[in-house]
C-alpha cells in the first residue's frame, strides 16, 4: 500500500468508525459532537471568545441538544475553536460533570474530525458527508493499566510509547482510529525510529513541518 493509498485507507476507516458506537457515546452522539465540531467555525460564541485576550472574558454557554449534554457541547465547542487556551481550571469541572471517559472521547472525536476535515481544506476538496450513525450500544469498558500519570485524564502507565499514542489511551474504541490517522499522515509506525526517511519530505524538512503546525496551534508539546 502507497503513503496515498494508507493515508486514504485511514481516513475512511475513520470517518465509519466514528459513526459507530464508541467507547462511552453512541454512534449518534458521536455524528453530533463532529458536527458541532464545525458548528464552531462559525457560532458566535466561539468568535467572540476567539476574538478576546482571555476566552473566559466573555459571558455566554452553549446549550444541550437531544444527544449531547450542555457541558459536552462545551467540550466539542472548546477544542475545536480554541484548543490553545484551554486550561485545567476550565477542564477539571467539565470532567468531573461528564466523566473523565466521555471527555476524553469527545476530545478524541473532535481530534479525529479536525484531522479529516483540515486535510481536506488543505487539498482544497470537499469536506466529507458526516457518516451515518451506527446502531448499538458502547462497550463501556475501562482498560486495565490506565492511571494517573500527572495529566489531565488517566493514560496507559509504564510504557514508552509516545504521549500522542497513549493520549486517548482511556478510549480505545476512539484510539485506535486516531493512531491509524497519526500512523498514516506523519509517523508511519516503526520508520517514525528511522533517522532518514525515503520520501518526497526527507526528515527534518517533516519535523520542521509539524514543528511549525505544533507552534502555530499553541500546543503545549
Amino acid at each position: 500500500m502507497t503513503a496515498a493509498e494508507s493515508i486514504r485507507w485511514s481516513r475512511e476507516s475513520a470517518i465509519a468508525r466514528i459513526g459507530a458506537p464508541g467507547d462511552w457515546l453512541t454512534g449518534e452522539q458521536r455524528v453530533e459532537a463532529w458536527r458541532h465540531s464545525r458548528a464552531a467555525e462559525t457560532d458566535e460564541l466561539d468568535r467572540r471568545r476567539r476574538a478576546a485576550i482571555s476566552p473566559f472574558a466573555v459571558v455566554g454557554e452553549h446549550q444541550c441538544t437531544d444527544l449531547l449534554s450542555a457541558a459536552a457541547v462545551e467540550v466539542v465547542h472548546r477544542v475545536a475553536s480554541d484548543p490553545g487556551r484551554l486550561t485545567r481550571s476550565w477542564a477539571d469541572p467539565l470532567i468531573d460533570s461528564l466523566g473523565e471517559e466521555i471527555y476524553t472521547e469527545l476530545v478524541g472525536v473532535v481530534a479525529i474530525a479536525r484531522v479529516i476535515d483540515r486535510f481536506s481544506d488543505a487539498l482544497g476538496e470537499p469536506r466529507p458527508d458526516l457518516p451515518m450513525p451506527q446502531p448499538g450500544e458502547p462497550a463501556r469498558v475501562r482498560p486495565d493499566g490506565v492511571g494517573d500519570i500527572g495529566a489531565w485524564v488517566s493514560q496507559t502507565d509504564g510504557t514508552t510509547v509516545a504521549n500522542v499514542s497513549r493520549t486517548l489511551s482511556l478510549v480505545p474504541v476512539t484510539n485506535e482510529p486516531w493512531r491509524d490517522l497519526v500512523t498514516t499522515h506523519y509517523s508511519r509506525g516503526a520508520e517514525f525510529m528511522d533517522a532518514v526517511w525515503e520520501r518526497p519530505l526527507t526528515r527534518p524538512q517533516v519535523e520542521l513541518v509539524a514543528s511549525r503546525t505544533t507552534s502555530w496551534n499553541e500546543c503545549f508539546y
